[in-house]
């Protein structure tokens, strides 16, 4: 693991995702409300403000992060009744928040694999050809 790995992991970003409004969002108060019931959050998240139409959403379960990055894309609705379309990105030190993201998410199948390399450990090895894997 490296160094800002175990940062990450220290500060509590390992699972970390960023929304992304591009025409107004709802108050902070509202967006902590709202988020965990409209995106199907299961367990525990903070959410921050991060930069200009940006939002820090630290999840705690690698279940809730998946969730939330493979999707892309969630329409927010306020109290007052109005939607307001959040797109999440992957949130890494790399992350730059004048530049659109050119990471996905993607699942990739091995239907020949033999059960020998079924292990985590193996599976990551292989995964990691393509991207970090999940």
């Amino acid at each position: 693991m490296t160094e800002v790995e175990q940062m990450n992991i220290k500060e509590g970003l390992q699972f970390a995702v960023v929304g992304k409004f591009a025409h107004g969002w709802p108050d902070m108060d509202d967006l902590r409300e709202a988020i965990p019931k409209q995106c199907n959050i299961k367990g525990n998240c903070n959410v921050g403000l991060f930069r200009n139409k940006h939002i820090l959403i630290r999840l705690f379960s690698k279940e809730d992060y998946i969730n939330l990055i493979s999707k892309g894309e969630f329409y927010i609705t306020s109290k007052e009744g109005y939607s307001y379309l959040m797109r999440t990105l992957i949130y890494d030190v790399n992350f730059k928040i004048d530049e659109e993201t050119t990471k996905t998410m993607a699942w990739i199948s091995f239907p020949n694999l033999l059960p020998t390399f079924f292990g985590q450990e193996s599976l990551f090895a292989i995964a990691t050809v393509v991207g970090k894997p999940l």
